[in-house]
C-alpha cells in the first residue's frame, strides 16, 4: 500500500468525524433558529374548533380521542356563554375573539363563562376586527394579553398576515414585499408572544410549498422565543389550501410545537384523511 492510500480503518473514521460534523453543524443551526429537536413527540397540542372536535367525534370516536380528549389540546368557539367542548372531552376550551373592544366588553359586563381557561385573538384585515386594532396589531395584542392575564385567563394570539394589507398600517407593507416578509420585518410574531401564551403563525397559504411553510414557520418561532421563551408557538393549516398529504407532509417537515387545523364541515373528511397520516407517523 502507497504512502498516499489510506487504509479502510482510517476512511471510516473519516466518514464517521464527517457525519459527526454535519449533525453538530445542524444542531447549531437548529438552535439558532430556536427550533425544538425533529420529532413528532415535540409536537404537543393541537387546536380545531369544538364544533369540529364535534364533527370528527361522530366520524371517527378513536381519531378525534387520540388528538383531542386531553387538556393538552384546544377547543375554540366564539360564544362567551356556552363552551365549546362537548362529548365528554377534557380539551381545554378557547374563546375567540376578533376585537379586543369586544373583549374588554364582556369582561366588563362578565358575559364570560368560567368554563374558558383560555381566550384568542384573531384580528385581520375584514370587518370583524376594528380598523384602529387592524392597524396598530402590535399594540393591541400587548392590550389583550395583558387585559387577559390580569383576569387569569390564558392567551393565544393569531395576527393575520393580510394586515400588511392595511391602509394606514404602523408597520406597513413595502413595495415588492411579499407578506410573508413584512410579517417578519415587522416582528409580528415577537409583538404577539411578549402577552401571550401561544401563537399562531397563519402558515396555511404556503400548504403546497413546504420550504415556504418551515421558513415562516422556524423564523417566526424564533421571533416568538426571543421576545418570550415561555411561548409555544403552531403553524396553522387548512383543509382549503392543500390535500390532506400536502397539509401533513408540510407540518411534519416544520417539526412545530403543535398544530392549529382550520376545517369546515363539508371538508370534514379531508381533515380525517389528515390526522390519519400524523397519528401514522407517530403523532
Amino acid at each position: 500500500m502507497s504512502a498516499t492510500t489510506a487504509s479502510p480503518a482510517k476512511k471510516l473514521l473519516a466518514r464517521l468525524s464527517a457525519t459527526l460534523a454535519a449533525a453538530l453543524a445542524a444542531a447549531a443551526a437548529t438552535a439558532a433558529l430556536g427550533m425544538a429537536p425533529a420529532s413528532a413527540a415535540t409536537t404537543t397540542n393541537w387546536v380545531m374548533t369544538g364544533w369540529n372536535i364535534h364533527q370528527l367525534n361522530q366520524l371517527s370516536p378513536a381519531l378525534a380521542s387520540h388528538f383531542f380528549n386531553t387538556p393538552a389540546s384546544y377547543a375554540t368557539g366564539p360564544a362567551a356563554a356556552t363552551s365549546p367542548v362537548t362529548d365528554g372531552f377534557t380539551t381545554s376550551s378557547v374563546l375567540t375573539y376578533n376585537s379586543y373592544a369586544q373583549f374588554a366588553a364582556d369582561l366588563t359586563s362578565h358575559a364570560i363563562t368560567p368554563a374558558y381557561t383560555w381566550v384568542m385573538y384573531d384580528p385581520e384585515y375584514w370587518s370583524a376586527t376594528p380598523l384602529p386594532e387592524q392597524q396598530n396589531p402590535a399594540a393591541y395584542m400587548q392590550e389583550f394579553g395583558q387585559l387577559a392575564h390580569a383576569h387569569g385567563l390564558k392567551v393565544i394570539e393569531a395576527p393575520g398576515r393580510d394586515l400588511g394589507l392595511v391602509p394606514g398600517a404602523a408597520c406597513p407593507q413595502t413595495p415588492g414585499e411579499n407578506l410573508d416578509h413584512w410579517y417578519l420585518r415587522c416582528n409580528i410574531p415577537g409583538a404577539a408572544a411578549a402577552s401571550a401564551d401561544m401563537v399562531v403563525v397563519q402558515d396555511q397559504v404556503n400548504t403546497t410549498n413546504p420550504a415556504e411553510f418551515d421558513y415562516l414557520y422556524n423564523a417566526s418561532r424564533a421571533q416568538a422565543q426571543a421576545a418570550n421563551p415561555q411561548a409555544v408557538t403552531d403553524p396553522e393549516v387548512s383543509t382549503t389550501y392543500g390535500t390532506a398529504s400536502q397539509m401533513a407532509t408540510a407540518a411534519k417537515s416544520a417539526h412545530p410545537d403543535g398544530i392549529y387545523i382550520n376545517a369546515t364541515t363539508n371538508t370534514l373528511g379531508r381533515t380525517r384523511a389528515f390526522l390519519n397520516i400524523m397519528q401514522a407517523a407517530g403523532y
